[in-house]
């Protein structure tokens, strides 16, 4: 098993270097060899990003996850490789008994979005009231929700607001 680790923005203590290695060994069970994973480690104003890209006989994976510690983003992008990892082997494995042919799967990069089976859409009616930009704000932050669909009282059409990746807050608006 070959790991690659690059930083940017970040410096590679020998800390640094042995934890990923650690973490990424967890891995290794799941693929045959040759493996070669590379890490890479950034830094940007407020958040720490981790991202591997695992290349192996049965295919590329890909995983990125980030948060305000370095070590914490370490540890959820190999628990996200390693859910990833584990249920294509599973999947493999169930083929195998039904007589489909390791070899005959394609390559993929995969999110563990992609790995699960396919969502099942479950529609909920909700009441929306008209109400304004800030209003809708403030009950998005009292309520803890990731987006609300609101009437806007101004323009009388339906918005979205959301809560962005970098903490901010966004507006949907339809054309």
């Amino acid at each position: 098993m070959q790991v690659i680790i690059t930083g940017k923005n970040v410096e590679l203590t020998d800390a640094l270097k042995s934890y990923v290695e650690k973490k990424v060994k967890r891995l290794e069970k799941y693929l045959e060899e040759p493996i070669t994973i590379q890490v890479v480690l950034s830094s940007e104003k407020f958040r720490r990003i981790a991202d591997i890209t695992i290349s192996a006989k049965e295919g590329v994976f890909h995983g990125s996850e980030e948060s305000h510690d370095m070590y914490t983003s370490i540890d959820k992008v190999v628990d996200t490789m390693e859910i990833t990892l584990r249920r294509r082997k599973e999947k493999v494995k169930e083929n195998k008994y039904k007589g489909v042919r390791p070899g005959s799967e394609e390559e993929f990069v995969s999110q563990p979005e992609t790995v699960a089976r396919e969502p099942e859409i479950i529609e909920e009616k909700v009441d929306t009231k008209p109400m304004s930009v800030e209003e809708a704000a403030l009950q998005l932050e009292a309520l803890g929700l990731n987006f609300l669909a609101f009437i806007n009282a101004r323009t009388g059409r339906m918005n979205v607001i959301y809560r962005r990746k970098d903490g901010n807050l966004g507006l949907i608006v339809p054309e």
